[in-house]
């Protein structure tokens, strides 16, 4: 087509025709720059369809594992608060002194509050390889990229207590090692293959007693209670972010759907 022009131009050149030579040159201008800008469409056209598909993996990829993220911080929120609330139960009975208060349950109390330590463990893959990668970019929604970076620094800072926590844990089994087996209850008993014990209601009083009498017990015992509701308040604040950034996700995704 610019060879057709070209010649054109050389004969009206030729022939001195300078007014028509420089109305062709012009339609051969407008033409090179319209072929430019439809090329320049076209790649930008496809450039956007290769956008469109890797947000729509990534937000495939993040629905995933924010929807088993609910279901991990869901699940240690149930844990956190029984955990919790056996400690506030085993502090009571230390306050109280009574050896008949709950006798028969100082057992679970211990081994279920101030034996049990839980950490959630959240599914960050996915967002980590999308940051490392650069493709975290490629998300439109800024309100969601907020929120996952939230979401992440939330969980890099959440487990600061990990190291008292652990401590905490060693020094109470280390204060109740020497009645541990009397106090399992009789499922736990069985668990390990151990048979039933034979109730002596007057030695458990005196042990129960001894123990109350332990001053290396409640003070730990209180600091775990607590290091265990901040970290529950982690959890269910990372609960929250789970389902803000799923429900963002999810309309995303929707609308992806529905332009489709």
């Amino acid at each position: 087509m610019i060879k057709f022009f070209r010649k054109i131009r050389q004969n009206l050149l030729s022939e001195g025709k300078t007014r028509k030579y420089f109305k062709y040159a012009i339609g051969e201008i407008f033409l090179v720059v319209i072929g430019i800008l439809i090329a320049l469409s076209i790649n930008n056209w496809n450039e956007k369809q290769k956008e469109e598909k890797s947000e729509l993996l990534i937000l495939k990829t993040l629905q995933k594992d924010f929807i088993e993220n609910k279901k991990i911080f869901s699940d240690i929120v149930d844990k956190q608060t029984f955990v919790i609330g056996n400690c506030k139960s085993l502090i009571e009975c230390f306050e109280r002194k009574n050896v008949q208060y709950k006798r028969d349950s100082i057992g679970r109390f211990i081994y279920y509050g101030a034996f049990n330590y839980y950490r959630a463990e959240p599914i960050l893959g996915g967002y980590q390889a999308m940051v490392g990668s650069g493709d975290l970019k490629i998300l439109k929604s800024e309100t969601l990229k907020s929120k996952l970076a939230l979401f992440s620094a939330e969980i890099n800072q959440g487990f600061e207590d990990e190291s008292l926590s652990i401590n905490l844990l060693n020094t109470l089994h280390n204060e109740f090692k020497s009645i541990e087996t009397l106090f399992l209850d009789d499922k736990l008993r069985q668990s390990i293959g151990l048979s039933k014990i034979k109730e002596d209601g007057e030695e458990q009083n005196i042990i129960i007693s001894n123990l109350y009498q332990n001053s290396n017990i409640l003070h730990p015992l209180f600091i775990k209670t607590g290091v265990e509701t901040n970290r529950l308040k982690l959890y269910v604040k990372m609960l929250d972010y789970s389902n803000e950034i799923l429900n963002l996700v999810e309309s995303e995704l929707k609308e992806k759907i529905t332009k489709a």
